[in-house]
């Protein structure tokens, strides 16, 4: 048996996978207003990995993963990602069934290609931990990807269960809150730091940039939440 079945197996299958759904966002808006840096971290993972991992990982009930048909397997996500572990990728699929239960059939479709689009991007210039220095890559490839941003941040707010920021923001801050996004994970990486809450290991260089982006973020979501 593989490594991902035997953890599936060790699972509790809940009744009602989407009861389970829900209680996720419920806890994911909790967890938002209660601590600044902790949303943060969750909704850079939406942004740029997809994965706001929200939903509980007692909501699988099959063995067939979907993030098999995106990644291929869990050992290949290690062989790209050296932080990766089997529990944010077992969250990850339940993301991603989540989205197959919530969106109309074409959305679906076409939130898995866009997905396909970061993810590869994130196979191909990401860190250990799937962050992306956006300047180093090539400008064609850059401009390619900040378009999918755009079009699937959309995707991830719905799942979110917040307001979509391309409805509630201007097209110019909206454009704004995607360039913040991506700078907010460039500085990630240009620091060496994985997740928001090593904030203090960001260079005073960087600071100015990453605290910009970062307050950003913020009003962004408040403005989601209301």
């Amino acid at each position: 048996m593989n490594p991902i079945k035997q953890e599936i197996n060790k699972i509790a299958i809940p009744s009602r996978l989407h009861e389970h759904s829900v209680r996720g966002v419920e806890r994911a808006k909790r967890e938002r207003k209660g601590s600044g840096r902790g949303w943060l971290k969750k909704q850079m993972l939406a942004a740029v990995l997809a994965a706001a991992l929200i939903v509980p990982t007692t909501a699988f009930a099959y063995q067939t993963l979907l993030a098999d048909e995106l990644y291929g397997s869990f050992q290949e996500v290690k062989k790209h990602f050296l932080g990766a572990t089997m529990e944010g990728y077992l969250l990850f699929d339940a993301k991603l069934l989540q989205a197959q239960g919530e969106l109309r059939k074409e959305d679906y479709k076409e939130f898995k290609e866009l997905l396909s689009v970061v993810i590869s991007a994130k196979v191909e210039y990401g860190d250990n931990y799937g962050n992306i220095d956006y300047s180093q890559i090539p400008q064609q490839r850059l401009k390619e990807l900040r378009s999918v941003y755009f079009d699937i941040q959309p995707y991830f707010d719905q799942l979110n269960g917040q307001r979509s920021s391309k409805e509630v923001l201007s097209p110019e801050q909206y454009e704004e809150y995607i360039d913040a996004l991506m700078m907010y994970e460039q500085i990630m990486v240009q620091s060496g730091i994985k997740n928001a809450a090593q904030v203090e290991q960001v260079p005073a260089r960087l600071q100015n940039e990453f605290i910009k982006a970062r307050n950003l973020l913020w009003e962004v979501n408040e403005k989601l939440m209301k």
